[in-house]
């Protein structure tokens, strides 16, 4: 299912690539992040995952909006 999420403090490429990277190691797929939406958008299985992306989204520092 694919699901749009916002997050705050994206300010580049690099977070981009940073917070992709922390997700997808969970298994979840990220079809795209894009730091001037501040969102990101995911594949996931269930909603339940959505609590691997948030723990993954705030290890780097960030928050779901």
């Amino acid at each position: 299912m694919k699901k749009t999420i916002k997050v705050n403090g994206m300010h580049c490429n690099s977070c981009e690539i940073l917070l992709k990277e922390a997700i997808e190691e969970n298994g979840i797929k990220v079809i795209s992040a894009d730091h001037q939406k501040g969102e990101i958008v995911v594949d996931m299985k269930n909603e339940n995952e959505i609590a691997a992306i948030r723990k993954a989204v705030e290890k780097e520092g960030y928050s779901l909006a």
